[in-house]
């Protein structure tokens, strides 16, 4: 009988899917036009110098050590409409495992939002942060986050409302729990701005910024402000790409030394790819960052939270528009007694290949 079910309801849609097109999209095709479907996926082999810790520290992608590893497997559904728009994306994998420290680990992203004026937009649910120069690792140029990306937020929840002012400025202003959590962690509420500048056809602007208590109940509030610029640029017609970015926060009250006075963060980046065909790329990333206070960072060593930098050099050979592979080096440094790597050192070195796939 299930058998019999199902072969009539593919029978079903073949006949309204026939009947749609002869009608110019009449019927149940309408009700499916505006979804659009994506998949990625991206699996790698890593090795470092850090040879005790199976877990590569200070990173959020290719995390463990000497093994073939899936680093995310994805998939979204899209909607797009006039006046309605939505997303939903799952994911799996080592990337999920350990950035997405929420409930529900395997939603990545889930909102909705509604078209309120001409380019005035209000969207609620889950989101991908808007703070910082690198996201997903199919948009960045190479496979491993710079420290000061590493300790910004991944994901938030809550409410934006987004405006295009023309063709060169849009803003976005966020309510959210906090600070790359999901579920509250105290009674109160974060704010955040975004705003982009497009200077010129391959010159991009962008400021970011979010406002808020993030300790937890029931500890005393503290009040965070992390501020965020990045410049963008890639031109087709050239060969160069680049993005500079630099950051500085501050939190009330969590200097160690001084706990009645604020603690300072900085951070900065400056990735450079050089494309020698639509095939062949080679990237250097120089990149710093400094929370001695372990603000977002935590104690790290001898009482101190981190600072280091680091050097990236990358290749990247795409076969197809849709896929790449990728090698990578990276050197890491931390301060001279942050000795937390294989053999009581503050260096390591990281070497991993990654092959990606987007639909």
């Amino acid at each position: 009988m299930k058998i019999l079910k199902t072969i009539l309801t593919i029978a079903l849609l073949t006949i309204l899917s026939s009947t749609s097109y002869s009608q110019g999209k009449e019927g149940i095709l309408k009700y499916f036009e505006n979804f659009s479907i994506s998949t990625y996926a991206d699996a790698y082999y890593g090795w470092n110098t850090d040879k005790y810790s199976k877990i590569r520290k200070f990173d959020g992608m290719d995390m463990t050590r000497d093994e073939f590893r899936l680093n995310i497997a994805q998939f979204s559904l899209a909607y797009n409409a006039e006046n309605v728009r939505g997303i939903v994306t799952l994911h799996y994998g080592d990337y999920a495992k350990y950035n997405w420290l929420t409930e529900n680990q395997n939603l990545q992203e889930a909102n909705v939002g509604f078209k309120v004026a001409k380019g005035l937009w209000v969207d609620a649910g889950y989101f991908l942060t808007h703070i910082g120069p690198e996201g997903m690792l199919k948009n960045n140029f190479i496979n491993s986050f710079s420290l000061p990306s590493y300790y910004e937020p991944f994901y938030q929840s809550g409410v934006k409302v987004s405006y295009n002012f023309n063709d060169k400025v849009d803003a976005s202003i966020y309510v959210i729990n906090g600070y790359n959590v999901i579920e509250d962690n105290n009674k109160n509420k974060s704010v955040g701005v975004q705003i982009n500048y497009q200077v010129h056809d391959f010159v991009k602007l962008t400021y970011n910024n979010i406002i808020g208590n993030e300790q937890p109940s029931p500890l005393p509030g503290k009040t965070r402000i992390l501020n965020n610029f990045i410049i963008n640029y890639g031109c087709p017609c050239a060969k160069w790409d680049a993005i500079i970015s630099g950051e500085f926060g501050t939190q009330e009250g969590s200097k160690l030394s001084d706990p009645t006075a604020p603690a300072y963060t900085y951070g900065g980046m400056v990735s450079l790819r050089y494309r020698f065909t639509k095939k062949y790329s080679t990237t250097v990333r120089g990149d710093f960052y400094q929370d001695l206070d372990g603000v977002y960072s935590g104690i790290v060593a001898n009482n101190t939270g981190i600072k280091g930098n680091g050097l990236t050099l990358g290749l990247e050979y795409k076969p197809i528009e849709e896929a790449y592979v990728r090698f990578q080096t990276r050197y890491l440094r931390l301060d001279d007694n942050q000795k937390v790597f294989y053999d009581n050192t503050n260096s390591r070195t990281d070497v991993n290949m990654s092959v990606g796939f987007t639909y």
